[in-house]
């Protein structure tokens, strides 16, 4: 099994329920060939950078999934039948890349338990702080 992600752009004069249900079938392509889904996000409407099928706008849907490589060419198919899907992209992750993102995924957690240990144990937030002088004030006091 392999990793890899769609992105895709659906017509923005869709419902919000008919937007889910075009992502609920191309879910639904991947696990009826065997993958399995990982992460599905809507991430609603985007302006588009250039005109696409008439539209100026999209919403865009993400889905990470695991699946063979056979899949992939039925999901494209699916993508090139489907009339609200506007434009679409499936890329592969190897697993130098999903190292990477595994460790900035530990690191952005480590910095968040760190923040957090450092604010409950009343570590300094600057909120109650006076403002900073500037230096040439500073060096004025110091003349006088």
């Amino acid at each position: 099994m392999r990793t890899y992600e769609a992105l895709y752009i659906v017509r923005p004069d869709l419902k919000d329920d008919e937007i889910q249900t075009v992502a609920d079938k191309v879910q639904s392509v991947v696990t009826d060939h065997g993958g399995a889904i990982v992460r599905s996000e809507i991430w609603g409407k985007r302006r588009l950078a250039y005109e696409v099928e008439h539209f100026m706008e999209g919403c865009y849907v993400l889905l990470r999934f695991e699946a063979s490589k056979d899949v992939i060419p039925e999901l494209e198919n699916h993508f090139r039948l489907a009339e609200p899907v506007i434009r679409h992209l499936v890329v592969h992750f190897d697993e130098q890349t999903l190292r990477l993102e595994e460790e900035q995924r530990k690191r952005t957690e480590e910095q968040i338990k760190a923040s957090t240990a450092r604010n409950s144990r009343g570590g300094d937030d600057d909120d109650d702080d006076e403002p900073a002088r500037p230096r040439a004030a500073e060096a004025e006091d110091e003349d006088e």
